[in-house]
């Protein structure tokens, strides 16, 4: 095993929060370097075998949005990767002469690109058995260890057996644990005996590979590939910011197929370079560097500690309080010259801005109403309509989408929409369909004002200003301002829409076609005891929609209370 060493050096502060605390030192480094020198212990699966990381899997999708968040240079992320040290050797704090907060950390990594993957499992085992030396005297399932080389000799030809000796020594008693999917906390609980069985199953994949020949050095055996255990060699362990850093060597990695990329390449191979030389070259000069906060302590409970703190502790920002915020702290000029970089970062800055103007707008019936995620004395009320029923509520108007009567399969926006938003003189001003329904769909487009006045007339037709009655509005609480409820309307309405082929031209169009809509329905509908007080549930959706279809198409009478409570739901 004689992996060479790469030495990175930073300039660095380091500090102690308190007298007894392990000390933190803060640097930034290029993020294509910190990909080289830092290990993340996935909590993942290796051939349906769990191993004992902690890290969550990655999510594609969230590395490819960091990485568009990071393409555009201005965008700064100020919170540090989070990380710690695997050995007590491998990290080095050089303070200046004088000045004792402030020097070089000094980071010292294997390479292991002709590491086989032999000696890679061969190191990850010492290192387990550095951390319990038990693991070593440990009575292995010799079960587990057989079917291991069974699988083994099936898969690459070989006769693999167990030695008397290492029969004698691991004994046949069973000491292994069922996988746990669970978080951070089951993690810290349960670490020892993964640690068995994940010793286990390298201990066995070893004896696989010391049974091939030495000139075959496979990438990967039965499911645990190089990469993999390259992970828990590494100097330093990431505790949290796995997608940061994955978006921003992505982000450097795409900057290299550019124009730019090709023009350095081109020049680089006229000139006699390596084109992967070349290529790392122009990558590593285009790496963003990322702010790191590295705790000098290299103990493993320390480092789930420390996860379990930042993913279970913290309180995270909701997305009513993100999309309140983001929404209102800043003015239509301030928002305008960053409205596109949030877009890039993932955020939904346009539904922010469409919920958020409903939930404050005099001329909304849904103002004060709405949880927008602020506590304290003037905080949310448990009975205001979440920011997500909202969410979805404007979803219909706006994206004419989602409009579907519970139990159909029809969506009566869309369909609307499709058939009739065109003729309609709210978007007479554009040519094309995709053109009308960008229009329609503007944060303060025609969608808005047919919103706020369909639910303003049915808060008029239906609701009542008293909180405690059956049909109030504002309190979820009540049989009409409810996710359900104004779903039902919502769907039902567009249906009525499409059915009568009606082209909705201005607001009094919306006035006249919701008179006809409602010919005949009895105010006092939602104003009874309906006894139901788990509204949002399969059976109770599919009920209240068929009643209100069915009533309003035929309102001669109104369905008996015990209706909407079926026996096999109540």
């Amino acid at each position: 095993m004689n992996a060479k060493s790469i030495t990175y050096t930073y300039p660095a502060h380091i500090t102690q929060q308190t007298p007894s605390g392990k000390p933190l030192v803060f640097f930034a480094a290029p993020a294509t370097q910190i990909d080289q020198w830092v290990g993340v212990p996935q909590r993942s699966r290796l051939d349906d075998e769990e191993t004992i990381g902690f890290q969550r899997q990655e999510n594609k999708t969230r590395i490819r949005e960091l990485s568009s968040f990071y393409h555009d240079e201005r965008n700064i992320v100020q919170n540090p990767l989070l990380a710690a040290p695997q050995s007590a050797t491998s990290v080095t704090f050089k303070a200046l002469d004088g000045y004792p907060d402030f020097g070089t950390i000094e980071i010292v990594s294997e390479d292991f690109s002709d590491t086989s993957l032999l000696e890679l499992m061969t190191q990850v085992v010492a290192g387990l058995e550095s951390r319990v030396p038990d693991l070593k005297d440990a009575p292995l399932d010799q079960e587990r260890l057989s079917s291991i080389m069974d699988r083994g000799r099936k898969e690459h030809g070989l006769d693999v057996v167990v030695d008397e000796d290492d029969e004698e020594e691991d004994g046949a008693e069973e000491n292994g644990g069922n996988g746990d999917d669970a978080d951070a906390a089951s993690v810290l609980l349960t670490d020892e005996t993964h640690l068995i069985d994940f010793y286990t199953e390298l201990k066995g994949r070893i004896k696989v590979l010391e049974a091939l020949d030495p000139d075959v050095k496979p990438q990967r055996i039965l499911g645990f590939d190089r990469n993999a255990m390259i992970s828990y060699l590494k100097p330093i362990m990431l505790v949290d910011g796995q997608h940061r850093l994955k978006g921003a060597v992505l982000a450097a990695e795409t900057f290299a197929k550019g124009g730019e990329g090709e023009a350095f390449l081109l020049e680089a191979a006229e000139s006699g370079k390596d084109p992967a030389e070349a290529k790392a070259e122009f990558i590593a000069l285009h790496a963003r560097r990322l702010p790191v906060s590295l705790l000098l302590d290299p103990s493993p409970s320390e480092h789930v500690f420390q996860f379990v703190v930042v993913n279970q502790k913290a309180t995270p920002m909701g997305k009513a309080l993100l999309g309140t915020i983001v929404s209102t702290s800043l003015s239509k000029d301030e928002l305008e010259p960053v409205a596109q970089r949030l877009k890039n970062a993932g955020i939904k800055l346009d539904d922010s801005q469409a919920i958020a103007y409903l939930t404050r707008a005099e001329e909304s019936p849904f103002k004060n109403f709405v949880q927008t995620g602020i506590t304290g004395a003037t905080g949310d009320r448990t009975t205001s309509l979440q920011w997500p029923v909202l969410k979805g509520l404007v979803g219909v108007f706006r994206e004419l989408s989602g409009g579907k009567i519970y139990g159909q399969k029809t969506d009566w926006a869309r369909v609307w929409g499709k058939n009739h938003l065109d003729d309609s003189a709210f978007v007479a001003a554009f040519d094309t369909h995709e053109e009308k329904l960008a229009e329609w769909a503007r944060p303060d487009g025609p969608w808005r004002e047919v919103f706020i006045r369909f639910y303003s007339n049915i808060r008029e037709k239906f609701g009542a200003d008293d909180p405690e009655a059956s049909n109030a509005w504002g309190t979820t609480r009540s049989n009409l301002y409810n996710k359900v409820s104004l779903t039902i309307l919502a769907a039902d309405y567009f249906e009525f829409l499409r059915m009568q082929k009606k082209t909705l031209h201005s607001v009094a169009d919306v006035d006249s076609t919701m008179e006809d809509w409602l010919e005949g329905v009895n105010t006092a509908y939602f104003n009874r005891n309906w006894k139901v007080e788990k509204k949002d549930t399969p059976l109770i959706r599919r009920t209240w929609a068929r009643l209100w279809n069915e009533y309003r198409k035929n309102p001669e009478s109104l369905p008996k209370e015990g209706e909407y409570n079926p026996t096999t739901g109540a």
